[in-house]
């Protein structure tokens, strides 16, 4: 008897603990991008027949189901995935994610789904307990409906566990190149989870971006102190890219406007104008006290309209340059599959950032991030077409890089799973968008 308890406390642990970081994935850390993402899914897809819309209060039988990968962070590892040349790659863990995968079948299928199907490490995967929850995307002819399931709690020592397992790859190989924070938390996590997160997996070189309002303050209160140019002998503003980290906020305008106090004219599916974005953008730094130390940029999208890229001004009253960036028309291109998009904008804004930022033209052999080179190539011919003789603007190597998020967003619309995405349908998109206009 005493042998069998042993032996299930021995299978317990293993279980809990059976994705240890390995040695080289902490030596890779700090040219890994650490994608945060606590509250993953299973993605079903419920597809009606041709021709069919989802009608309320109707039985609807299913033309075809298919299974798949959810959550925000979810999404951005697939979308990252999408763009890598894993074959070619010399970082096998140039992606991780941070997150809860719970126990069971859906777990099981969205953990196999990453790793075979995505080349996605599990080096910070946590098998919760709680069983993982179940996103449907009822889709029909011309539109699409989500479904989205509540989440099973977090315990405290499974927190626990994942941030032991940050803190060895840290210990073992630097702060991550890049942190990426996405969407909602998983109850049982508090507010300063994505801050404590943060402040272990991101110092001051790395590349920083968020897609999520919850949890806000505390994280710009991290990302503030991480990046304090006091600490620096050689002091210089952050925003004017002395310093070789980082961050940027990533939210639609609707959402601006919102934590703004702003009120817009019209509906939130309207373009936003720029005397509400405007006003927002002071709204905000003023409403959250450290924005103006933690963030260099807001990237805005606006649905079918215009993105942003909005310069985050040290205070309400100083002036900021926004770069207005051309949408992409996908009116002629049949139905549409927008979930997920947004993920996808921001997967391929910070993958190319990473490159733009960390690649140079005398670098020796492949570039360890996420984009390859063929790809890197055109942002960084793309970037130099958009600067004034030959100047290095932080802003129009920001913008070449939302630019380039919003094509690939735009690209994953045309792909019925979400954030997956053809990656020559995004190099056109981006290829034949204009110079970013101030305004």
């Amino acid at each position: 008897m005493k042998n069998n308890i042993i032996l299930l406390y021995a299978s317990t642990l293993l279980t809990l603990y059976n994705m240890s970081p390995s040695q080289s994935s902490a030596d890779a850390l700090s040219q890994s991008v650490v994608v945060i993402g606590l509250n993953a899914a299973l993605q079903k897809r419920f597809i009606l027949a041709p021709n069919k819309n989802l009608e309320p209060g109707n039985v609807h039988r299913a033309h075809q189901c298919e299974t798949g990968v959810g959550g925000k962070g979810q999404d951005v590892g697939v979308a990252m995935s999408c763009l890598s040349d894993q074959k070619a790659s010399k970082n096998d863990e140039a992606v991780l994610l941070a997150q809860f995968l719970g126990m069971g079948p859906e777990g099981d299928a969205v953990s196999t789904t990453l790793r075979t199907r995505h080349g996605l490490s599990d080096a910070l995967t946590i098998r919760n307990a709680a069983p993982l929850r179940t996103c449907t995307t009822i889709v029909g002819a011309d539109e699409a409906t989500e479904l989205v399931e509540t989440s099973g709690e977090v315990t405290h020592e499974e927190m626990k566990l994942l941030q032991r397992k940050v803190e060895e790859m840290t210990t073992g190989g630097g702060k991550a190149d890049c942190v990426c924070i996405m969407g909602s938390m998983p109850p049982g996590c508090g507010e300063d989870t994505y801050a404590e997160l943060t402040s272990r997996l991101a110092g001051k070189e790395s590349l920083v971006l968020i897609d999520s309002v919850i949890g806000l303050d505390p994280l710009l209160g991290a990302l503030a102190a991480i990046y304090d140019t006091n600490d620096y002998d050689n002091v210089g503003s952050k925003k004017k890219g002395i310093v070789g980290g980082g961050a940027v906020l990533k939210l639609n305008a609707a959402e601006l406007c919102k934590l703004a106090d702003v009120t817009k004219t019209d509906g939130e599916a309207d373009q936003a104008t720029m005397e509400e974005l405007t006003a927002s953008v002071k709204g905000f730094v003023a409403k959250h006290s450290n924005a103006a130390g933690a963030l260099n940029y807001l990237c805005i999208t606006d649905g079918k309209w215009p993105g942003y890229l909005i310069e985050i001004p040290e205070s309400a009253s100083a002036s900021f340059r926004t770069w207005q960036l051309p949408a992409v028309d996908l009116s002629k291109e049949g139905m549409l599959y927008p979930i997920g998009a947004g993920d996808t904008v921001a997967a391929g804004t910070l993958a190319a950032w990473q490159y733009l930022q960390r690649h140079r033209a005398n670098d020796d052999g492949k570039f360890f991030g996420v984009v390859p080179s063929k790809i890197g190539t055109q942002l960084s011919d793309r970037k130099a077409q958009w600067s004034e003789e030959g100047e290095e603007d932080e802003g129009i190597k920001m913008a070449a890089a939302f630019a380039f998020g919003l094509a690939c967003g735009s690209a994953s619309c045309l792909q019925q799973e979400n954030s997956v995405f053809i990656v020559d349908d995004a190099m056109k998109f981006f290829g034949g968008m204009t110079k970013p206009v101030v305004q």
